[in-house]
């Protein structure tokens, strides 16, 4: 994830265009990662070492599973840009937009997932990072996308206001995944020592 975000903070500098394809691979690449929860039918639940994955149980034993946990909740948003990117490309601005409202719909699930998870014994910072994460797409489909879509159905693709707009959208999504990840990291830093406490008990 920290890798994805470093691709993000470098590409910025390139054209929106340009920036949008990188995206595109890299939600590519994270596909991969997508749990069973989001695609159902994969009954494979927890890390995975042969693949380097974690699939998704709907429950927790420790600070890193309940991390994973929320996370893959999350990645539910890759697999939405991954539907939206498609859209984009084939210059269907109308399946784009059916793609923006169903997002909408499944923030509202995703929520409803991550709350059902809970906070960790006590600490909500990871939970209202999440909730954090899924609002702030929410406003993004509701204002930044729906005018870039708005823009491309009236043929004003690769015109600098909507250039800009696709910048603006793009940089928006790297500051909610920067901001999603720190609290991440520091709930993983919080709790590394735990395993080694609970082990000691155990003695």
């Amino acid at each position: 994830m920290m890798d994805f975000l470093k691709n993000l903070q470098n590409m910025m500098g390139g054209s929106a265009e340009d920036m949008q394809k990188q995206m595109e691979q890299m939600q590519q690449q994270m596909q991969q990662q997508m749990n069973a929860a989001m695609g159902g039918g994969n009954e494979k639940r927890g890390w995975q070492p042969d693949e380097g994955v974690y699939y998704a149980k709907g429950e927790y034993d420790n600070a890193v599973e309940y991390n994973n946990e929320i996370v893959c909740i999350t990645n539910g948003c890759t697999d939405e840009m991954a539907e939206m990117n498609d859209a984009m490309d084939d210059n269907d601005f109308n399946r784009a937009e059916e793609v923006r409202l169903q997002w909408i719909e499944d923030l509202v699930t995703f929520k409803e997932e991550v709350r059902k998870l809970g906070a960790y014994k006590g600490d909500t910072s990871l939970l209202e990072a999440a909730i954090k994460y899924f609002d702030n797409y929410d406003a993004l489909m509701k204002d930044g996308y729906k005018t870039l879509i708005q823009m491309r159905l009236k043929g004003l693709r690769g015109t600098p206001e909507e250039q800009a707009q696709l910048k603006k959208n793009n940089a928006f999504i790297v500051k909610t995944a920067e901001d999603f990840n720190a609290v991440s990291d520091e709930f993983i830093e919080r709790y590394e020592d735990e395993d080694d406490e609970d082990d000691d008990d155990d003695e």
